[in-house]
């Protein structure tokens, strides 16, 4: 007795190249939240550090340069874009920057 696949692509509407680009896409899936969830507290640690790190660069850029745009300053300190947005909030909360719409982008200023 011959078996039957344990999934019949034809039936279920897709050719088998679809399907196996299917399988790919759930495997790199799967394995992203495997990733995400071996997240260690040593590694928020490290992260809390840089951005202080970037922060630091950030008061320094604005304190040598004047008022930037958002999109110069990002360019100029180069960390990762949710470093540099955590950094930007911490100095904000802190009362260090202001912040305001210009052009579609934001000036940052030291206050």
């Amino acid at each position: 007795m011959a078996s039957q696949p344990v999934f019949n692509t034809q039936q279920a509407g897709y050719c088998p190249d679809e399907f196996e680009a299917l399988l790919q896409w759930a495997a790199a899936s799967s394995a992203l939240r495997r990733r995400k969830a071996l997240t260690t507290q040593s590694e928020a640690i490290m992260n809390f550090a840089q951005v202080g790190e970037t922060a630091g660069a950030i008061w320094q850029a604005l304190s040598t340069s004047g008022p930037l745009t958002m999109a110069i300053l990002m360019e100029e300190i180069n960390a990762p874009q949710s470093v540099f947005f955590m950094a930007v909030g911490w100095l904000a909360r802190e009362d260090k920057l202001e912040i305001e719409r210009t052009d579609g982008d934001y000036t940052v200023r030291l206050k």
